[in-house]
């Protein structure tokens, strides 16, 4: 005789493994998100760092350059 699973069986099976591959799609998305985050905090961090070394230099153009930059990085964090 062989093992056959039941209709019912191979549903709630189905089911699972469904349920399993979107909560690791959701999981995945969650680490991108952590990522990119990361980066755009690091990248925000250095950007500070150049705009008070332009300010100690008094270079107006690489400032103002800086601070436009900062400022779309800060608009992508607050999204």
């Amino acid at each position: 005789m062989k093992n056959e699973n039941s209709y019912a069986e191979l549903t709630k099976a189905y089911a699972l493994a469904h349920q399993q591959r979107k909560e690791k799609f959701v999981q995945s998305i969650y680490i991108d998100i952590l990522l990119h985050e990361s980066l755009l905090k690091e990248k925000q961090k250095k950007l500070k760092r150049k705009i008070d070394e332009a300010i100690d230099c008094n270079d107006r153009e690489t400032f103002h350059l800086l601070a436009e930059e900062l400022k779309n990085i800060e608009k992508e964090l607050n999204a």
